[in-house]
């Protein structure tokens, strides 16, 4: 009975072990593919950073291009060093420590990337379910106004969670769950308001026959709005709206997802730069008479052209 318990213990230490080097290489794995992704992101993203800045035409929706990229490039620069750090913890005995701002800064630059893409979203489907008072009434200086809020606005949560929750200081306050709570009411907010203007707007490219737009266009909306809550989403639920998450192989997934959604905005860019039509300073647009002589436009609900 003594050596049956023991080869049953045995097998159950190697099953263990066995199931702990999966694991391990599980994450190197998908932490590796995750500094690939945003080393091409970066790329990307200064290279759109560069093209904005240096372009001679001007409009208001550069500034979003411009916000969301360096948003973006600072997500994924972040990125990069704290997956290279996961990955070296495994192989070495002491590691480098980062300073917990950094973590900060990263969800930081995380939540104004999502939020830069909900005000574009948002705005776009106004120009075109009032056309009229979107070419009339709304303001010029609209979007360099909503990017300083988003930043402002997410910098401030960001910091007053860090102190408030541990993270940059040392002890947990009376305050924290009430930023928690602040923190998931904003990502539901994002969200609902994302899926909402996009729904209205592909529902109006669609059925409106008077735009007489290409299908490539109606794809491209489509797939960008998939993206958003496929790519984007998953990291916000595990890390604010899910209090723990059992599965590291599954964090590490979400992680490599947000890499994704922020390395696909400026390849969106120049896929619609090089396809569009249109003048490239101009947002990619399918433009023709409404039935007031007013011209409706479509416009990509995730990234701004030009």
């Amino acid at each position: 009975m003594d050596q049956y318990r023991k080869a049953i213990n045995d097998s159950s230490n190697d099953i263990t072990g066995m199931n702990l080097k999966v694991e391990i290489a599980g994450h190197v794995l998908f932490r590796s593919i995750t500094v690939v992704v945003a080393l091409c992101g970066l790329v990307g993203n200064g290279i759109v950073i560069q093209l904005v800045h240096s372009s001679i035409r001007k409009n208001s929706f550069r500034v979003y291009t411009l916000s969301l990229a360096v948003a973006d490039f600072m997500h994924l620069g972040l990125q990069i060093v704290f997956c290279v750090r996961r990955i070296l913890r495994i192989f070495l005995w002491s590691c480098f420590q980062l300073p917990s701002i950094l973590m900060i800064l990263r969800f930081f630059s995380y939540f104004t990337g999502l939020g830069i893409m909900t005000a574009i979203s948002f705005q776009r489907c106004l120009s075109v379910l009032f056309p009229v008072w979107y070419r009339c009434h709304c303001p010029k200086h609209l979007p360099a106004c909503v990017s300083v809020c988003l930043w402002l606005l997410n910098f401030l949560m960001n910091i007053l969670r860090g102190y408030a929750c541990g993270q940059l200081s040392i002890q947990t306050t009376s305050f924290c769950p009430a930023l928690v709570t602040i923190t998931d009411v904003w990502i539901l907010f994002l969200f609902s308001v994302m899926g909402t203007s996009s729904l209205l707007l592909l529902l109006r490219v669609r059925e409106n026959t008077q735009l007489h737009l290409p299908r490539k266009l109606f794809m491209v909306i489509l797939f960008t709005t998939l993206a958003f809550f496929l790519c984007g989403v998953p990291l916000s639920i595990i890390r604010f709206l899910v209090s723990e998450v059992g599965n590291q192989i599954f964090d590490d997934i979400c992680i490599l997802l947000s890499s994704i959604n922020s390395t696909m905005n400026p390849a969106i860019y120049f896929f619609i730069r090089g396809s569009g039509r249109r003048q490239p300073g101009e947002p990619l647009a399918g433009v023709s008479r409404g039935p007031q002589g007013v011209s409706e436009v479509a416009i990509l609900p995730g990234m701004p052209v030009g």
